[in-house]
């Protein structure tokens, strides 16, 4: 979705989405959170991926191969 000027839209919801989907143990604290995302440049990447198409399935397939990794070592989630 694009604003009045044409950008991307990214909420806030879609980054924290992205971080806990690709790299969930920067969830635990509001710093580790903060320095991820801007470290990473996530809004950038959301707004490539939204732009690509993509968003929703790169956070489908993080979250997929998670649970695949997660019983395949049998951490059963």
């Amino acid at each position: 979705m694009l604003d009045l000027f044409g950008e991307v839209i990214v909420t806030q919801d879609e980054i924290a989405a992205w971080v806990a989907a690709l790299a969930p143990a920067y969830m635990a604290t509001e710093r580790s959170f903060a320095r991820y995302v801007r470290l990473w440049d996530v809004a950038g990447k959301v707004r490539a991926a939204k732009l690509a198409g993509t968003f929703e399935s790169t956070i489908a397939h993080a979250i997929d191969r998670r649970s695949h990794l997660s019983r395949r070592f049998g951490f059963h989630t």
